[in-house]
């Protein structure tokens, strides 16, 4: 995304669906395990709170020099784009941190608001944005009937909204609670059962929102997109002309925040002057600190933003070791069996077109128990690898974060 006063620059952009408080990201599309390779890139941010949300969606989405495809990470070929939701990652981790007695770097105090705080947009997952924003979230504890949980551990876990529920660790079971929890969005669980996987933490959000300002269809056009290796592709660029509303054009930071519907969801698009790879969770913070409502600066705008859809299947084990949580974790917290995590996935979509957008992302974990078997003052364009964090409006919280570095590639 670029900004300028002049002929327009073509570059890269980042966007991130969330509150307009916190800038929560979210997600949108169809997902299956055959559409996305397993993503295993992870880079962690030294340095910085754990715990934080923009610093856990920064270290998922991994080096952007995966984007050309170098980096370290995945041996598989790499997707230029990647979708991610830190709310997702966090919530699971937190819930299961709840039981662990051996040392963990996040606090899952303050990780539970993140999970819990979009209730008053509960309703059932759909692709189909209304009047009305919708983020449904549940989750579950899947426990094998041999399995003991301490009561104490349960009490805690009710907090996160999490049920215990107690029934065989099969496909598909895991498959069915997917398909019902994402309105058949994502197709199935992105596990594979083993005869001793015997506890299956779950959980997922499907976010559907109109934008309050719609993009017109007649004015989408075949754009010029610079890739992050300098290549060119031609993408649908959507448009809108004097629109008024928040952005930022300094401190090597060019971005904009759109609303959806309600006013209190948005979607926060940011181009970083620099190579993306310069980019750490304090800078990012700071440019999401200027776009939320309280320190909002307006201007009448000509914003273009590319219409995109893809997905992302992430293993989750290069977090989950990062923060403690690796296959020596002690869960005494838990139960008393010895347990250990063995496979821990995310599996997430994006959908971002004229009307609005729909996001999606499908959280597991599976532990195994050894004791049973134009014009415009102003102009920014997203013609570049940018991000795209869809969050709330007033602190700019992550729901979904997500890097675009093709949005013709799905």
């Amino acid at each position: 995304m670029s900004l300028s006063r002049n002929p327009l620059n073509r570059r890269r952009f980042l966007c991130l669906l969330g509150l307009s408080a916190i800038a929560a990201p979210l997600l949108v599309t169809a997902c299956t395990r055959a559409e996305a390779q397993l993503d295993d890139s992870f880079t962690p941010v030294e340095g910085e709170d754990q715990s934080d949300l923009l610093t856990i969606g920064l270290s998922l989405l991994g080096s952007t020099d995966l984007a050309r495809g170098q980096g370290q990470g995945s041996d598989q070929q790499s997707s230029p784009n990647r979708v991610v939701s830190p709310v997702g990652a966090a919530a699971a981790a937190g819930v299961i941190a709840e039981g662990a007695t051996s040392k963990v770097t996040i606090d899952p105090k303050r990780l539970q608001p993140a999970w819990t705080m979009w209730r008053k947009w509960a309703g059932e997952p759909t692709n189909k944005p209304g009047a009305v924003p919708v983020i449904s979230a549940a989750a579950r504890l899947l426990v094998d009937p041999k399995i003991p949980i301490k009561p104490e551990y349960s009490d805690t876990i009710t907090g996160w909204d999490v049920p215990i529920e107690t029934g065989k660790v099969t496909k598909g079971n895991l498959d069915s609670w997917v398909r019902t929890n994402t309105g058949g969005l994502v197709k199935g669980s992105g596990l594979t059962v083993t005869p001793d996987m015997k506890l299956v933490l779950q959980n997922a959000i499907i976010f559907a929102a109109k934008w309050l300002v719609p993009f017109k269809a007649d004015d989408t056009i075949k754009y010029d997109f610079t890739k992050a290796d300098g290549t060119i592709t031609r993408v649908d660029m959507m448009w809108l002309f004097q629109h008024h509303g928040p952005y930022i054009a300094s401190d090597g930071w060019q971005g904009v925040r759109l609303d959806y519907t309600d006013k209190e969801l948005s979607a926060f698009i940011l181009i970083p002057d620099d190579d993306m790879g310069e980019v750490t969770p304090t800078k990012l913070r700071q440019a999401l600190s200027r776009l939320v409502t309280a320190q909002e600066q307006t201007a009448i705008l000509k914003v273009g933003l590319p219409k995109f859809r893809f997905t992302t299947s992430k293993d989750l084990k290069g977090f989950f070791n990062h923060v403690g949580l690796g296959e020596k974790v002690k869960l005494t917290k838990m139960t008393d069996l010895p347990t250990n995590i063995v496979q821990a996935v995310q599996q997430a979509f994006i959908i971002v077109d004229e009307e609005g957008t729909v996001a999606g992302a499908v959280t597991e974990v599976g532990m195994e128990s050894m004791a049973t078997p134009m014009n415009g003052d102003i102009t920014i364009i997203a013609d570049r690898p940018f991000y795209f964090i869809v969050g709330d409006a007033k602190t700019a919280t992550p729901l979904f974060f997500s890097y675009v570095g093709d949005p013709t590639k799905g």
